[in-house]
């Protein structure tokens, strides 16, 4: 079983402080693997803490792609035997971690991040990023940052390298512009896929969510920064 903690987002739990971005804690067996960091340092390091995420043991850092938002608090856990995943795309800045003894992975297609937790590679044109396939009890857990490509699309893509539709996505849906028919038709193409749950957080949109929560019923999970899923 895994577990994906929501450390940074823009909706927060009691203890923890909401900020622009994104960022998870994702724990498989004894390896943890994080996931973009937010855009503030201090938001990020105060919200791992409360939720006892230990950012000195962490092995690999994955960024989903080099908005501020996802990699403002990067210098908190960067540190000297970390691998840090990030899209083949701008992989020239953060070659400058390789003086602190960081290892810099250039992701281009899929990659094996850890026992359980695999890149889907980059995708898109515009903007480049990456998502991340996490294995569950119920099938495979889809983790975005953003998802600018389109989250019908990226959810199609992790279909296809993973053999089945994702069980679970979470993560930003990037649907905070779209109108109500559109982001009822990416409900009905998600449903269609075969996606059992979604839990949006960031870049969606209250209107956007208030949607799809309505077409998922019970298979919407409300998360912000705080709640934990398991997988």
């Amino acid at each position: 079983m895994a577990t994906i903690s929501i450390l940074y987002d823009g909706r927060a739990q009691a203890d923890l402080r909401p900020g622009w971005g994104f960022s998870a804690w994702i724990s498989v067996g004894d390896e943890s693997v994080l996931f973009d960091t937010g855009a503030d340092k201090l938001i990020f390091e105060g919200n791992a803490r409360a939720l006892g995420c230990n950012l000195s043991t962490l092995g690999a850092l994955v960024l989903s792609h080099e908005h501020c938002d996802h990699i403002g608090a990067v210098s908190a856990v960067t540190r000297k035997g970390l691998r840090l995943y990030a899209p083949a795309s701008s992989k020239r800045r953060f070659a400058g971690h390789r003086k602190g003894g960081v290892q810099v992975i250039a992701v281009r297609g899929p990659e094996q991040v850890c026992p359980g937790v695999k890149s889907t590679g980059q995708f898109g044109r515009k903007t480049r990023e990456q998502a991340l396939l996490v294995d569950g009890t119920e099938g495979p857990a889809l983790v975005t940052g953003c998802a600018h490509p389109g989250i019908v699309a990226v959810a199609n893509l992790a279909t296809k390298l993973a053999g089945r539709p994702p069980a679970l996505i979470v993560g930003g849906f990037h649907l905070y512009r779209n109108d109500e028919a559109e982001v009822r038709y990416v409900a009905e193409q998600l449903l269609r896929l075969g996606v059992e749950r979604i839990a949006p957080c960031h870049c969606t949109g209250d209107a956007a969510t208030a949607i799809l929560r309505d077409a998922y019923g019970e298979g919407f999970v409300e998360v912000s920064a705080g709640n934990q899923v398991r997988v």
